[in-house]
């Protein structure tokens, strides 16, 4: 059959016709997914969640030729990265299955795939905007990106396979929106700008102060050049606590379009600088007591700690048992690759803060603060968090410190505002 640009009325034509998991008489029900706040960014692709009155349901996505966010126009997209997510989960599912979501139809034609519904899992960013507590996740994080860099990168594979899969998930226009939006507040793309227009003037205040400054700009660009030469491992390369479904003890990762070679350290810097504004932001939760927000924050930063160590004790079982013979006899390379990684999770964090909270983006984690005032004042102390993780992160040798640069600048910057009220 014809490619069929779907929307949610032809998702239910498109499984009768084909007979897809339910007869062609049974009654099914259909909602577009980024329709509401609790549905998480939604920003690239079409996505529904199909069901039926028993409450069985899948989830379809479909990829189109440009941005959701922006509609047709405006940054045209190739329809190929479909394809590559599919084939980027069936690697990662043989990997960590525990972790990837079931693919249980797939149609390159159309540009579609099918997958389970992980909706019993809840999305975390919200989750963490409420206060709930993961106990299992830095373990099983930490498993999943240690488990997914260690067995795609030349330490294990064959150094013919290894650069065959960095052609295969080589994407020109998804890396060129990464490397703009994490590093540049210009777009070097000719004819687009991701620059966008700040929701109020203070924002634009704290953001234009960040960006004002000479050094931490050219640091930026540093950052930027390890990410893009680095080509270590097929990294998620948009992994945050939106594209993360977790419960107590069961995650699943999902939104694998941004697949590339990429360095060891950009999956766990970009998700963990994602926890570090969360952590800002629960200075000023005003619905909790005092004593309840500071539980909760400590909580926040032993997950960056603990997914940091639990990446490294996993990383180094996989070279023990399954490191390449090359490469087996000396222990201190592997030291050399861990530190590495450290100080390059630093520095991305702060990047990652820079890109949403310095690019007016919508964050639910502020967005949930009634208080505009409140607001600002945590994405302040979020900025000048990723001032400090990207300026000192060469200083860094353990998620300890890492964790410290951060508890260290919201006292700072408590102390110099007056703290919240």
């Amino acid at each position: 059959m014809s490619y069929r640009d779907l929307d949610a009325g032809k998702v239910i034509e498109y499984i009768r016709e084909r007979g897809i998991f339910w007869g062609r008489g049974e009654g099914l029900d259909v909602r577009e997914i980024g329709r509401n706040e609790t549905d998480g960014d939604g920003y690239v692709n079409h996505l529904y969640r199909v069901w039926d009155a028993s409450g069985r349901s899948v989830i379809v996505k479909q990829a189109k030729p440009y941005l959701k966010v922006f509609g047709e126009g405006v940054f045209p997209l190739s329809v190929e990265r479909s394809a590559a997510e599919t084939d980027i989960v069936k690697i990662r599912s043989a990997i960590v299955p525990q972790y990837v979501p079931k693919l249980l139809h797939v149609d390159n034609e159309n540009n579609l795939f099918i997958s389970e519904d992980c909706g019993k899992l809840g999305i975390m960013r919200f989750g963490l905007s409420r206060g709930r507590r993961y106990p299992f996740f830095a373990k099983m994080m930490g498993e999943f990106i240690a488990k997914c860099n260690f067995y795609t990168s030349e330490l294990y594979l064959d150094q013919g396979l290894h650069k065959e899969l960095g052609c295969h998930f080589t994407s020109p226009q998804m890396s060129l929106i990464m490397e703009t939006i994490l590093f540049l507040r210009k777009s070097l793309i000719e004819g687009v700008d991701f620059e966008t227009e700040a929701p109020d003037p203070v924002h634009k205040e704290i953001s234009d102060v960040f960006w004002g400054r000479h050094e931490v700009a050219a640091e930026l660009l540093r950052l930027r050049d390890v990410y893009m030469k680095k080509q270590e491992c097929l990294v998620h390369g948009d992994l945050h606590t939106s594209n993360t479904m977790i419960g107590d003890d069961e995650m699943k990762v999902i939104d694998m379009e941004y697949t590339h070679m990429g360095p060891f350290s950009s999956d766990s810097g970009y998700l963990l600088g994602n926890l570090v504004y969360t952590y800002d932001t629960w200075f000023y939760h005003e619905e909790w007591t005092e004593r309840e927000r500071a539980r909760y924050r400590e909580e926040i930063l032993g997950y960056i700690s603990g997914t940091m160590k639990e990446y490294a004790s996993v990383f180094a079982e996989c070279w023990e048992h399954d490191a390449k013979g090359i490469f087996r006899p000396y222990p201190e390379y592997l030291d050399g690759l861990l530190l590495d990684y450290v100080r390059e999770v630093c520095g991305f964090m702060g990047s990652q803060i820079c890109s949403r909270v310095g690019a007016y983006a919508e964050t639910f984690d502020f967005d949930v603060l009634p208080d505009p005032d409140l607001r600002n004042s945590a994405r302040a102390m979020a900025m000048a968090t990723a001032y400090n993780l990207i300026m000192r992160r060469n200083d860094v040798s353990s998620p300890d410190d890492i964790t410290d640069i951060i508890r260290g600048t919201a006292a700072e910057f408590l102390e110099k505002s007056g703290g919240p009220r």
